[in-house]
């Protein structure tokens, strides 16, 4: 009877427990699917989206439930300006790693590239408030442009602020924390704000296109040219043709 009752018992476990072949079978999947992903990452890094995506994918079918392929998969499908596609793959990130706040912030940009202003404030005011966020600077930094885009510049100055209280020499915030200022016409404060960033970043012809803009407005015509000249000396096209406009003033 007792023996009966033990080959009972071990015929049980057969369904019951996952052989080792399983857990082995599992393993190799997940480690092939780094690798395929780390190449994808790669390729993403070297500027290449579409190869970058060919490696997530193939990794992602191998291994779907993996956090770290799927927000890479949303960061390239970014790059190719398939924001619908990751948004898609940002949310899975986190559905798999609720933590994961790299993956949190990516969602919050994507939003703010889609003019959801509403929707990224939304998902990027907790992750301000998450201590084990590495940089939470770029929470702050990114809540303050939707909050100015709402035209909320009250909301966009404090979140500026923050950004730079977290890093000090964040050229993006103070560069934004001038433009609300100019915003606002509290124009000392703006170009104060721009000469400090123009301190840190000389070369930047961005900042001197934004230098340009609030001294024309503060009807200081001569200095406003000439950094709308500095800003078509040094920066990218955008940059050179707008400022080649205001050269026409």
């Amino acid at each position: 009877m007792k023996l009966k009752k033990l080959m009972l018992f071990a015929a049980i476990a057969v369904f019951i427990l996952p052989s080792c072949s399983q857990f082995t079978d599992k393993a190799e999947r997940i480690k092939q699917a780094v690798s395929i992903r780390n190449l994808g990452e790669a390729y993403l890094a070297a500027g290449n989206a579409t190869l970058a995506l060919r490696e997530f994918l193939n990794a992602d079918g191998i291994y779907p439930d993996d956090p770290y392929t799927h927000n890479d998969l949303g960061l390239a499908y970014l790059a190719k300006k398939r924001k619908d596609k990751a948004i898609v793959h940002f949310k899975k990130a986190i559905e798999l790693k609720p933590d994961y706040a790299p993956a949190v912030n990516h969602l919050g940009t994507t939003y703010l590239v889609s003019e959801k202003w509403d929707k990224a404030i939304e998902t990027l005011l907790p992750l301000t408030k998450n201590i084990l966020y590495a940089n939470p600077h770029y929470a702050e930094l990114n809540l303050a442009f939707a909050y100015f885009k709402k035209g909320d510049l009250e909301n966009a100055e404090k979140r500026y602020k923050n950004s730079i209280e977290l890093s000090p020499d964040f050229v993006t915030a103070i560069r934004g924390l001038s433009i609300v200022y100019r915003e606002k016409r509290e124009y000392e404060k703006s170009l104060k704000f721009i000469e400090k960033a123009l301190k840190i970043s000389p070369e930047n012809g961005e900042l001197y296109l934004q230098k340009g803009k609030t001294l024309k407005a503060m009807n200081k015509n001569i200095l406003a040219k000439n950094a709308f000249k500095k800003a078509l000396k040094l920066g990218d096209q955008n940059v050179a043709d707008e400022a080649e406009n205001f050269l026409t003033f």
